[in-house]
């Protein structure tokens, strides 16, 4: 039997089958599927009769108190026939806030997610035609484990698609999904320090370690300061609005002080999760261990995340930050100077060095840290970089400061202002996707390597230039040190972590009237590009989390030697594909949109 493919529900539709809702009616939109038959390899859709009547609706409403929410898109009260000047109006005040798309149902951070084959509600033009897109049809805000359970075993009695959300912040738009249930976790954020966390059914007399624990609706912009008067810090993400728990340590969860400690995954102590069956599970060295070990690293797609037990460690004594902006309109001269930032890297790895670069245009932006050092050290470790800059007569450095902090939260709470100065762009509310690879300490060993790396990303910019005038890479130095001492044996997380000392991505981005046909030419162009990372780097990966959502060989990319393991563990846990996802483990048995399983 071929597959069948939905057609994108108009608003009209949905409002139609939300009548437990509304009183608005309307005709759904038609689709190529047969109204009178339901493929059991297909999910359920809401122009099916196995879809829930509006009374088996507000009976499930009833079960997760009264949290189910009718969905529709974050700007459909700016578009004609839905239009309403008052609530236009807030829309256009939070649209490119990520802030506000945190706290918004139906909105995501990169808004290509919220569409389906193209078609969507994007923008606030009051004349655009506005669709239903990839938003879900229903959102379960739960507040409580119970109403997980509830909403897992809903969605799998009546064969509905289930998508996991806490912030929207997902490069390969896996917290969303056509024709849903949104299962958002944000309300759940509960955090508690722990001075000897001992995980359960560890043998007597087992000595605790100091963590912290989370629920999935945590952010680490919220985790930092909560911790830090208990002086000690926890590995987490480079960016305020990043979810805790769920999908960022998941996938293995890189950030500023990785290399000190290691990745995210590195350090989780104890899941409680629940699986597909709807029932409470505790993941850890002694119970369910080899699920334990798949979510350490194997991607979302396994289980959902209700609580999370990572370890700390004592705070650093201080951390300096280290900013430069360097440009020129001389081509050659700053190749060389970029190349030299490169082949710094294996020595700056060595002293304890991280931190991000952003290369863009005629210009690169440095941002980088050194825990636990003088200042005067951290000046004397980066300056003869600058310095080097500087003997170029047609280059020009600015803004070069290294400024020391007393604690880590300070120093973050410095670099996401100092970011959003120095970017001053939206990077919420728009069209984008990544293409990422993780790139081997040995090419920062060598001037051969050095050269290879430097010659190939300067085609990658150009290419991406090509697609995006203002498109650039990043440079994330968040690899090396502790992250190459992980052992892949205790963790799913890919063996290419253990190897690598940067992650490169590559951004494009699209306006919301790029037809849908030029947006797939463009994204075929961005993987072709990242193409000349992978050839310098065979046998390699990249991180899942920020990579392109058309990665060939994402089985290998992503997972490495551990895919096969942690397609048996999947199969254990979800033989039935409830929680499948994005390229995520056992996706390939599905079709392009996920609705109907090819392979059984």
């Amino acid at each position: 039997m071929q597959p069948l493919r939905l057609f994108p529900l108009s608003l009209a539709a949905l409002l139609a089958i939300s009548a437990i809702f509304t009183t608005v009616s309307a005709t759904v939109a038609p689709s190529n599927r047969d109204p009178n038959h339901s493929d059991p390899l297909c999910r359920c859709l809401p122009d099916h009769p196995c879809w829930p009547s509006s009374a088996i609706w507000s009976a499930f409403k009833e079960t997760v108190n009264g949290n189910l929410i009718a969905t529709f898109p974050a700007a459909r009260e700016c578009h004609d026939p839905y239009y309403d000047k008052a609530k236009c109006d807030e829309i256009k005040k939070g649209y490119y806030d990520d802030g506000w798309r945190r706290t918004t149902p139906g909105a995501l951070l990169q808004t290509n997610w919220e569409t389906f084959h193209g078609q969507g509600c994007l923008g606030t033009n009051q004349s655009t035609p506005c669709y239903q897109g990839a938003v879900p049809i229903y959102t379960v805000k739960a507040t409580s484990i119970g109403d997980v359970q509830e909403t897992v075993r809903f969605a799998s009695k009546h064969n509905i698609r289930l998508a996991i959300k806490n912030t929207g912040h997902d490069f390969l738009g896996r917290s969303t999904a056509p024709s849903s249930i949104s299962l958002w976790v944000t309300a759940m954020n509960d955090m508690q320090v722990v001075d000897a966390f001992v995980t359960d059914d560890a043998p007597q007399g087992t000595q605790g370690e100091a963590a912290i624990v989370l629920g999935p609706g945590a952010l680490w912009e919220d985790v930092y300061k909560f911790i830090d008067p208990y002086e000690r810090v926890v590995i987490g993400g480079g960016y305020r609005s990043v979810g805790a728990v769920g999908g960022f340590c998941l996938g293995g969860g890189h950030g500023p002080l990785a290399p000190r400690h290691g990745l995210c995954a590195d350090n989780v102590l104890q899941y409680k999760v629940i699986t597909a069956d709807g029932e409470v599970r505790i993941a850890n060295d002694y119970q369910n261990q080899d699920l334990f070990w798949a979510l350490r690293g194997g991607a979302p797609g396994f289980a959902v995340v209700v609580e999370a037990v990572y370890r700390t460690h004592p705070a650093l004594k201080n951390i300096n930050y280290a900013q430069a902006i360097i440009f020129s309109s001389d081509t050659d001269s700053l190749d060389k100077v970029v190349r030299d930032f490169y082949s710094r890297h294996d020595g700056w790895s060595k002293e304890g060095w991280s931190g991000y670069a952003a290369a863009r245009g005629n210009g690169i932006l440095i941002q980088y840290f050194l825990p636990d050092a003088s200042i005067d050290q951290a000046k004397e470790s980066i300056q003869p970089f600058l310095d080097y800059a500087r003997s170029f007569n047609t280059v020009v450095v600015v803004n070069d400061t290294v400024s020391q902090y007393p604690t880590f939260y300070a120093m973050f709470q410095e670099f996401q202002a100092r970011g959003d100065e120095l970017f001053g762009e939206k990077t919420a509310g728009v069209n984008a996707l990544l293409g990422s690879r993780l790139i081997p300490r040995t090419l920062f060993q060598s001037d051969r390597g050095i050269d290879l790396l430097s010659s190939t990303l300067a085609k990658v910019q150009d290419d991406l230039t090509q697609i995006w005038p203002k498109a650039g890479f990043l440079v994330e130095f968040v690899a090396g040190g502790q992250v190459s001492l992980g052992n892949s044996q205790d963790t799913s997380v890919s063996p290419a972590w253990r190897d690598a000392l940067v992650l490169i991505i590559g951004v494009i981005e699209w306006s919301d009237d790029t037809p849908y046909g030029t947006q797939l030419v463009l994204l075929r162009k961005l993987t072709k590009s990242i193409n000349r990372l992978r050839k310098i780097s065979p046998g390699g990966g990249t991180y899942q989390n920020e990579a392109d959502p058309n990665e060939p060989d994402w089985q290998e990319s992503y997972f490495g030697t551990n895919y096969p393991r942690l397609r048996s563990v999947h199969d254990k846990y979800d033989p039935n594909g409830l929680f499948v996802c994005r390229r995520c483990v056992g996706s390939e048995d599905w079709d392009n949109d996920l609705l109907c399983r090819t392979h059984h």
